[in-house]
């Protein structure tokens, strides 16, 4: 599945250069790639966050949901060797939002009660210790997949569920978020400034599946604002790129099937796929230099670079990792334990993305991807 540890760096640097996510995208700006360190002591330097991936196939099926444990435990207890500072998850915590038993079939043998209780169980083990910051998909709303934008997200992660995200006093990374209609903010749509040690602060933005076009302009608003002018931002949301490494839409294409539009939370045109969202957020917000999404399989990851209208690179990550270890029916494993570690290094401008699986370390399988897709660095000094 992946390239041996010792996969000489001449073979990386060609790889990477050649690599089919840098066709049609602007200049790569640091081609090396970050070392494979020994996972139990870290890096030795920077500051992480770890990205987790849908999870939904850990939860929809019984045998699946202890390697989702397995994962957020392993996390909890490497946040000093990695000095992680933040989790965030690209949401579609379960396969089913509301349905009262299994999907059957490929779609799971446990009902959503079971799901959500797995994700709270799993991601909660965070709470008064890593902020979290999450993302909401489309299997997340509905009764299966994105009917209508009823969710059970909220009651599970309600806004001061993790006092170190939000403790309900004005302490936590939790900026703001817009009213909802009964004028409360939730954790769908949020702002969150996050201090880097030694190194640039973070305005991160995370926005619900297929956002509307009142928590577009929300997010507009506070990526303009004055005093956020020299933070590095960051948005999170679950529909963006393509493993093609196109931008979901790009094509001009918004009936295929998994694009926000196609959904009948889509239909009535309030909504936005990775190209609305370029053009309507990205290319227009000066500070606006990662996003990192999932939802879209094939691959699994993908990765462009676009300067943005104020001549600044963005940096645009696909990582989903759910279809690895077996596939999404019965046979799969939930997705293989496999989690983006990123990493801001000492010099204030490099990013380090590392691939790696606690679930594989434990099972004694190569645990780092060692492809460049899935192994690279990238510059924000640009």
């Amino acid at each position: 599945m992946s390239p041996p540890a010792d996969f000489s760096r001449r073979t990386l640097l060609k790889g990477l250069l050649a690599a089919p996510f840098l066709a049609g995208c602007a200049s790569w700006r640091t081609p090396s790639a970050p070392d494979l360190v020994d996972p139990a002591k870290g890096p030795g330097a920077g500051w992480s966050i770890v990205v987790f991936p849908d999870t939904q196939n850990y939860a929809k099926y019984a045998k699946n949901q202890a390697h989702f444990e397995l994962m957020t435990k392993w996390v909890k207890e490497h946040r000093q060797a990695w000095n992680i500072g933040l989790v965030m998850h690209e949401g579609d915590f379960v396969e089913q939002n509301n349905i009262a038993v299994g999907g059957g079939g490929g779609y799971g043998d446990q009902n959503s009660e079971s799901q959500w209780a797995l994700a709270k169980r799993a991601l909660r083990v965070f709470d008064g210790v890593i902020p979290t910051v999450f993302a909401t998909g489309n299997h997340d709303y509905g009764v299966r997949n994105a009917e209508d934008r009823t969710t059970q997200f909220n009651d599970h992660f309600p806004l001061t569920h993790n006092p170190l995200t939000c403790d309900g006093q004005g302490g936590g990374i939790f900026l703001e978020g817009p009213p909802t209609r009964d004028g409360k903010a939730t954790l769908e749509n949020a702002a969150y400034v996050v201090k880097v040690p030694g190194g640039r602060n973070l305005l991160i933005v995370s926005l619900e599946w297929g956002p509307r076009r009142f928590a577009v302009e929300w997010a507009r608003e506070i990526f303009a604002r004055p005093r956020f002018r020299d933070h590095l931002g960051i948005l999170l949301i679950h529909d963006y790129l393509l493993p093609s490494n196109q931008r979901d839409g790009q094509d001009g294409n918004r009936k295929r099937p998994g694009n926000p539009h196609w959904y009948k939370t889509g239909l009535g045109g309030d909504t936005h796929d990775g190209e609305d969202l370029w053009n309507t957020l990205v290319r227009k917000t000066p500070n606006l230099r990662l996003v990192l999404n999932g939802h879209e399989m094939g691959a699994h990851v993908g990765y462009r670079q676009d300067d943005n209208d104020a001549g600044k690179a963005v940096h645009q990550m696909l990582f989903n990792a759910q279809g690895l270890g077996g596939g999404s029916d019965h046979r799969g494993n939930g997705g293989d334990g496999w989690l983006r570690l990123l990493t801001f290094e000492p010099d204030g401008r490099t990013l380090s993305v590392r691939t790696f699986s606690p679930l594989r370390l434990q099972d004694g399988r190569s645990h780092y991807w060692a492809d460049p897709r899935w192994r690279f660095s990238v510059d924000f000094s640009g």
